[in-house]
């Protein structure tokens, strides 16, 4: 979807890591060149909770990003600060590390970790560098509709479970009654989202947590609200929702035949780690399992 100007409010963004020499620089130009071409209004900045001020970009990480065709010449690092957390729309971590150093320092819906966590290429030969910013690059695209989606993300009470249950009766072939949602809710272990527009439920995610591992059960929005980002946005919350409770992956299993929503978990950085034949009914069909670790 292209996304104008007219369309959506301007958005400022902050890209951290841990020096500001290699991850979010390279992230802040990748996502500014994005923001040129799809006509976004936003702010991009990049900054580290361990910066050695003023230093420039390393310079594997200058020749990865301009060979992907971002500038990083004149790029020096900077230190985090309550200014910029503070001026910041979304904050975005280049590792579940720096999230959970921010958590204290920002608001939880603020915050968010690219594809789960992108390994420190620092010290690291070009390839290294080039690998590094191929993940950015192709995971910054699916942090768009998240951003620009206008549904709040809430802890699912019990005055949404009718709406819900309504909601799996659409789009699930084995739906969940209201009263397993109850029970689901009830659970330790279950954590369950809402999100909603203008107060009303238009989707949830739930995920259970076992053993330091999170299982996403269920994605679902009402088709009225399909590809507003609404699904993106659930999923995000999700994630960082189950590594700050101490998880160090995500699994969840898709359709084959899904192609939108096997694209949106693939920019998030989960990778295809096994097939369940004619697991899906109404119609049969393959359930592909993703994993997602948490870096």
């Amino acid at each position: 979807m292209l996304y104008s100007i007219s369309e959506v409010l301007a958005i400022n963004i902050l890209f951290v890591c841990t020096g500001n020499t290699c991850r979010s620089p390279m992230a802040s130009a990748l996502f500014a060149e994005i923001a040129v071409e799809r006509r976004l209004e936003c702010s991009v900045v990049s900054a580290g909770l361990a910066a050695p001020v003023g230093a420039p970009a390393e310079q594997n990480a200058v020749t990865a990003a301009a060979e992907l065709g971002a500038a990083l010449t004149a790029h020096r690092a900077q230190q985090v600060t309550a200014e910029l957390l503070a001026e910041a729309d979304y904050v975005v971590c280049m590792g579940t590390s720096h999230a959970r150093q921010l958590l204290s320092l920002v608001p939880q819906e603020k915050i968010r970790v690219l594809r789960c966590g992108i390994a420190d290429p620092y010290g690291g030969s070009l390839e290294v560098y080039r690998s590094c910013a191929a993940q950015i690059a192709e995971g910054l695209p699916g942090l768009l509709p998240d951003f620009l989606c206008r549904a709040s993300i809430v802890p699912t009470e019990e005055s949404h479970l009718s709406a819900l249950a309504q909601l799996e009766q659409l789009v699930f072939s084995s739906p969940a009654s209201e009263a397993r949602l109850r029970e689901r809710l009830s659970l330790p272990h279950s954590h369950m989202l809402t999100a909603l527009l203008d107060g009303r439920p238009a989707g949830f995610i739930g995920a259970d947590e076992i053993a330091g591992e999170a299982f996403i059960d269920d994605v679902a929005v009402f088709p009225q609200h399909q590809r507003r980002g609404i699904a993106s946005r659930l999923l995000a919350r999700a994630e960082l929702g189950a590594l700050l409770r101490g998880c160090d992956k995500i699994h969840l299993e898709c359709r084959a035949g899904n192609a939108p929503a096997l694209a949106l978990y693939r920019a998030r950085g989960y990778q295809q780690v096994g097939l369940r034949k004619g697991f899906y009914t109404k119609p049969q069909e393959d359930a592909i399992l993703m994993t997602a670790y948490f870096l």
